[in-house]
C-alpha cells in the first residue's frame, strides 16, 4: 500500500471527515484553541441538538487536541529560531 492509497482510504468518502458535520466539528474545535479570542457571535443553546456540528463531539475534541499540538509546534519553532 502506497502513501497515496492510505490517504485515499483514510480521507476518502468512507474514511474520517466523510461528512460535512465531522469536518465542521473538527474546524470549530481547532479554531477555539488556535484562535482563543471571544467569538463574534455566541452559539445558541440548542446548537448541539438536531444534527448540528457539535453533535460529532469526538471530532470536536480531536480538533481541540490538534490545536494544542499546533501551539506546541509553534512554540518549538519560535524557540529554535529566536533562542
Amino acid at each position: 500500500m502506497t502513501i497515496l492509497d492510505f490517504l485515499r482510504k483514510t480521507f476518502g468518502p468512507d474514511g474520517i471527515f466523510s461528512s460535512g458535520q465531522e469536518g465542521h466539528a473538527f474546524l470549530i474545535g481547532i479554531s477555539e484553541v488556535v484562535c482563543p479570542w471571544k467569538p463574534r457571535w455566541d452559539m445558541p443553546a440548542d446548537y448541539q441538538a438536531n444534527g448540528n456540528p457539535l453533535h460529532e463531539y469526538h471530532y470536536y475534541m480531536f480538533g481541540r487536541a490538534s490545536g494544542v499540538l499546533a501551539w506546541l509546534i509553534i512554540a518549538i519553532v519560535i524557540k529554535l529560531t529566536l533562542f
